[in-house]
């Protein structure tokens, strides 16, 4: 009896393992792509944002890409879409989101941070975006992720805050590419 309980046991364990093994999906990687075009943004129709917000992440998202290529050598070529032509036989990273929280500081938030200790010098700002990033060529997602960022200190602009969301990005394509 006892036997046959250790046996049933390892027999589910076995069965667990196997079918955990063959679930697992396939390892994110942008190691092919030589070239990276950011889109401009979509806006969410609920975020209170300027028209330019989208504009705006997009350049600071090809800003960050080329800051950390500089570094680690990423991409052959960052862009904005429809900026520049992309030579031919280059495997294409499109990079495209959508702003989903676009908060600028005010009064009102201060004053009710300035009830925490300490929390007087901490920032209300705050920007968030829904990133895909897709293969051009087959128009498949390889990754989505969202993205938020905050100001730090109670000077910082909505504007900073954009600036570390596209930092963020760029680590993501960093870690993705292996660098």
């Amino acid at each position: 009896m006892k036997t046959s309980k250790y046996f049933g046991i390892v027999l589910v364990l076995g069965v667990v393992m196997v079918t955990s093994s063959l679930v697992t999906g396939e390892e994110v990687s942008f190691k092919d792509y030589d070239v990276a075009v950011v889109q401009e943004f979509g806006m969410s129709p609920t975020t209170p944002a300027p028209d330019n917000a989208g504009s705006e992440i997009a350049d600071k998202v090809v800003f960050q890409l080329r800051r950390y290529s500089e570094k680690f050598g990423l991409f052959e070529m960052m862009i904005k879409e429809g900026t520049k032509e992309i030579p031919k036989g280059k495997k294409v990273l499109l990079i495209k989101g959508e702003v989903k929280e676009y908060t600028k500081s005010t009064g009102r938030r201060r004053i009710i941070k300035s009830l925490i200790p300490g929390g007087e010098w901490t920032s209300t700002t705050a920007f968030a975006a829904h990133y895909q990033f897709i293969d051009k060529n087959s128009g498949k997602v390889i990754y989505e992720t969202d993205l938020r960022s905050t100001g730090v200190f109670d000077q910082d602009t909505v504007e900073y805050a954009m600036e570390r969301n596209a930092e963020a990005a760029a680590k993501v394509v960093a870690r993705f590419k292996g660098k």
